[in-house]
């Protein structure tokens, strides 16, 4: 027994160890079976009273935890695994698995002293190499990651795993060629790898290889399983080819294949936006926050839509919910900075782009915003830095070079300027903004010609570019081409920064129809001086039989009721009152066709106040040669009409001249002429002070010799007044001078002297100081200064007085010469001023007085004609029949005078005798 208990006792051992490896292959095999079955617990169960037997062997503890890894039992796999080495340290399977499960708990060192005991047992270990590379990426260590991938390849070129992420990685540090040949390595192992040939074409869209990426992905979808991520970035390299219809099928295929990805509607929008379709551009983006609120570029972009839609409020508000979303966001900030520039808020402008460069200093976009935000704010050599700053960060921005020429401009310096925008316009050519830019600084500088060519070409790329429009007005009128210049200027209204324009809502606007019996209202626009002006054309529209309404400024009212016809003159438009037409004050000379030849040049057409007349007459007297004078403009228009006053001193050295200020504010005489040697007279703080513009300075320049002034209102006041005037004038000056004359066929008593060099203002003043020395001294010679004028009073019929203006009036429109002109207008003044202390007046004088003047207007051209017959000796029929026509009607004239004796009870009646007799006939001279 006991042999055979010593048997069995030596055969004992060997069956239980037998005997626990088969149950212990037994759990393994069920555990397997339940982890296949999707039951880990189960799995763990069938382990769990087995662990005694698997303890001691490191084969089984390796085979535990990997069930536990199996079972997502992190913990108890690493201790399995932990258990296995310790029974057995150069198990490189346990060392394997146990850096895979340090890498899931979080111990990526740990992870990688693991894989490097692996190394250190099997050098040439291609995957434990990259497992310690996939491990340093995830650490973001990316050049130690570069050189394991690297490793692992060097012992195992065709491992494609490292191979893709060593090319990711080079594609991560710009290395796209090598990139590049890491993919078609990998392709030419595994030539219908889709994922591979998704890498490739990323690399070549990089690389700019617009058409192979496109191959690549076409090749990669037709390998591979559907794949939202291919048709996303077909779609993509497609947009940069311009296939732009193409890739919304691939946006759209995108979209089916991952229902509810937003970048596939995002990037479907900006091919949208590219096809100009904007509202269904409009619609993706929004469809894309609707699945993604905090998609911060879908809400940008959709800011940029509405943008271009013109609807800046929206804009604006969608700008800022992208800043809500991520508040550093530079597209939104430099696009709410956009917003606001357009919008006229330059300081918000100023600020968002200030935000903006405090994330990025550098950041060229938000510099050259901010250049053109100073730029607004009137801080020009803030804005030049700002723009400078830009262009030294990205000198290819022709934005900024635009900005940079328009600011140039501003200061001035058009020469500089041009060459701004040459820079922007060779980096894009037929850039509209640029050209037009480019044709203001040349017409500042003279060349009209060029500039009209740069306005031309703007208009040919940007039919619709008001800007360029109105520039080339101005380059046309000033031209002298009033018809295609005036045709221009209607676009004044659409420019950038344009005052509203206030049009009125039913009557159309007057392109010169027919408007006898018509009612049509005139809004005044602009400066006081292109009122004066275009006042002119009132009374040509009341001759044609209109009822002309003028809604204007209040101040000028009382100027403009001096015009020859009377017009009526409101504040504001009555909602219920009818007009059937309407018209800008300077639209007026389209409307009736205007050109050089048939401007209305009669002057005056404005009168000042026979009282303010006696008035201001008495306080500046009559002694020496008295000049008005001017040399300040709208201080809020900066358009180089200012001159300083002391370019007058050359006019107030000549002897017997005085100098007499026309400025409503009179305190500049001692501000801006501190030099006392230069002696300039004040009319007092009275002068002009009241609500109504221009009317002491009116009166004022009734009783003066000249009137000298710069380009300013005063220059228009003098001239529809008909006084003798002088302007000085920049080199290029406004358009309504023209170029190279030294008349205005705008007012014929006006002489116009120009500066030869740009800024250069005592020249002109030495060459006006020399033309009026030779008529002052002519004047003061004659003892004019010495003795006050002599006017004696006759007694006199009634309709002689009033025939004697309209006569008088005839001459005005017919006598070149000032100084003859000058003593028209003189007498002329003081009949006039005579009929209204007289109280002559009312609708049946105004009938009379129009057909004695029409009477005396046939009388003057007729006598015209008498007098060349005379010259060339014709004395026939014609001769006799004007001489005939003489005194029928002279006899007309007598008829219509004596009518006017009777309706004002005249003291005095003329009256006519003609004899009775038979007239002998006249002996026909052979």
């Amino acid at each position: 027994m006991s042999a055979q208990k010593s048997e069995q006792l030596d055969r004992g051992p060997g069956h239980a160890e037998i005997r626990n490896k088969a149950l212990l292959q037994v759990a393994i095999t069920e555990a397997f079976t339940c982890l296949g079955a999707g039951a880990p617990e189960e799995a763990i169960a069938h382990l769990e009273q087995f662990a005694d037997l698997a303890a001691p062997s490191d084969v089984a503890c390796y085979i535990f935890g990997l069930i536990y890894f199996n079972a997502d039992d992190m913990r108890n796999a690493l201790g399995w695994f932990e258990r296995a080495l310790a029974l057995n340290s150069v198990n490189p399977e346990a060392l394997g698995a146990r850096a895979i499960v340090l890498q899931r708990l979080g111990q990526p060192l740990d992870a990688i002293e693991s894989l490097e005991e692996i190394l250190k047992l099997r050098p040439d270990d291609a995957d434990s190499l990259f497992s310690i590379g996939v491990i340093l990426q995830s650490l973001g260590r990316m050049k130690e990651a570069l050189a394991a991938y690297e490793s692992a390849l060097r012992w195992r070129p065709n491992h494609c795993e490292a191979s893709t992420n060593r090319g990711a990685l080079l594609e991560r540090f710009g290395r796209f060629e090598e990139a590049l040949a890491c993919f078609e390595a990998i392709a030419a192992v595994r030539p219908d790898d889709s994922r591979n040939l998704f890498n490739k074409g990323s690399v070549l869209q990089k690389l700019g290889r617009h058409e192979d990426a496109l191959a690549a992905y076409e090749e990669a979808a037709s390998c591979g399983p559907p794949d939202a991520e291919t048709e996303l970035n077909r779609g993509n390299v497609l947009q940069k080819l311009g296939r732009l219809e193409e890739a919304l099928v691939c946006y759209d295929r995108s979209s089916q294949y991952r229902h509810g990805y937003p970048q596939a509607l995002y990037n479907k929008g900006i091919a949208l936006q590219g096809l100009g379709r904007l509202q269904e551009a409009l619609a993706a983006y929004d469809a894309a926050l609707a699945l993604d609120p905090c998609y911060c570029e879908a809400s940008c972009n959709r800011g940029n839509i509405l943008h271009e839609l013109g609807r800046l409020g929206e804009a604006l508000g969608a700008y800022n919910d992208a800043l809500k979303i991520r508040p550093g966001f530079l597209p939104a900030l430099t696009n709410r900075a956009n917003i606001f520039l357009q919008s006229g808020r330059a300081e918000q402008a100023l600020l968002s782009c200030d935000e903006a460069l405090r994330h990025d200093p550098r950041h060229d976009q938000a510099l050259g915003i901010r250049g053109a935000a100073l730029h607004k704010l009137g801080r020009l050599d803030e804005a030049l830095a700002a723009l400078d700053q830009t262009l030294q960060l990205r000198r290819d921005t022709p934005e900024a070079w635009l900005n940079r020429g328009n600011v140039l401009q501003e200061l001035d310096r058009h020469a500089e300027a041009v060459a701004s925008y040459d820079e922007a316009l060779r980096i894009r050519p037929n850039y509209p903004e640029a050209l037009s830019g480019l044709g203001v600084a040349l017409k500042e500088t003279g060349r009209i010609d060029e500039a009209l060519v740069c306005f031309n070409e703007a208009l040919e790329h940007k039919p619709a570019y008001s800007d360029a429009r109105n520039n080339r007005a101005g380059a046309l009128l000033l031209k002298g081409r009033l018809t295609e210049g005036f045709e221009d200027f209607e676009s004044r209204w659409d420019r950038s920064n344009a005052p509203p324009r206030p049009f009125i809502q039913g009557p159309p606007q007057w392109n010169g129809e027919n408007v006898q019996g018509k009612r049509i209202i005139v809004w005044d626009e602009q400066g006081l001086g292109d009122l004066i002006q275009f006042s002119r054309y009132l009374p040509r529209l009341i001759e044609a039989g209109a009822d002309v309404t003028l809604l204007c400024r209040r101040n000028m009212r009382r100027l403009l009721r001096s015009l020859p016809k009377p017009v009526r003159f409101i504040d504001a438009i009555d909602p219920n009152e009818k007009f059937d037409f309407q018209s800008a004050l300077l639209s007026l000379p389209r409307g009736f066709g205007t050109t050089l030849d048939t401007i209305p040049a009669q002057a005056p057409y404005l009168y000042a106040e026979p009282d303010l007349i006696a008035k201001w007459a008495e306080r500046i007297g009559g002694e020496g040669f008295r000049i008005g004078i001017c040399w300040h403009g709208n201080a809020f228009i900066n358009l180089k009409r200012t001159v300083p006053l002391s370019n007058f001193a050359s006019l107030g050295a000549i002897d017997g001249v005085r100098l007499i200020s026309l400025m409503k504010d009179q305190s500049r005489i001692d501000a801006e002429g501190p030099d006392r040697t230069l002696r300039v007279e004040s009319l007092g703080d009275d002068f002009d002070g009241g609500p109504d513009s221009f009317i002491d300075c009116a009166a004022a320049m009734a009783t003066l010799d000249l009137i000298v002034t710069s380009d300013t209102a005063i220059v228009h006041l003098a001239g529809a007044l008909g006084r003798p005037v002088v302007t000085a004038l920049k080199h290029v000056p406004d358009w309504r001078w023209l170029m190279g004359r030294d008349d205005s066929p705008w007012y014929p008593t006006m002489r116009l002297f120009r500066q030869a060099e740009k800024d250069e203002w005592k020249p002109v003043f030495d060459r006006i100081a020399d033309w009026v020395r030779t008529r002052a001294t002519g004047r003061l010679t004659e003892g004019q200064q010495a003795r006050k004028p002599a006017l004696i009073t006759i007694p006199g019929a009634i309709g002689e007085l009033v025939d004697k203006i309209t006569i008088l009036e005839i001459k005005e429109t017919h006598v070149a010469d000032a100084a003859k002109l000058g003593n028209i207008r003189h007498e002329l003044e003081l009949l006039r001023k005579l009929k209204a202390e007289a109280g002559f007046g009312g609708a049946e004088l105004d009938r009379l007085q129009a057909q004695l003047k029409t009477a005396n207007a046939l009388l003057w051209s007729v006598e015209d004609e008498l007098r060349r017959h005379e010259a060339r000796g014709e004395f026939g029929e014609d001769f006799i029949s004007m001489a005939r026509q003489v005194y029928k009607s002279n006899d007309l004239r007598a008829g219509l005078k004596k009518e006017i004796n009777l309706l004002f009870n005249s003291e005095i009646v003329e009256e006519k005798s003609y004899s009775t007799q038979d007239l002998r006939p006249v002996r026909k001279i052979s």
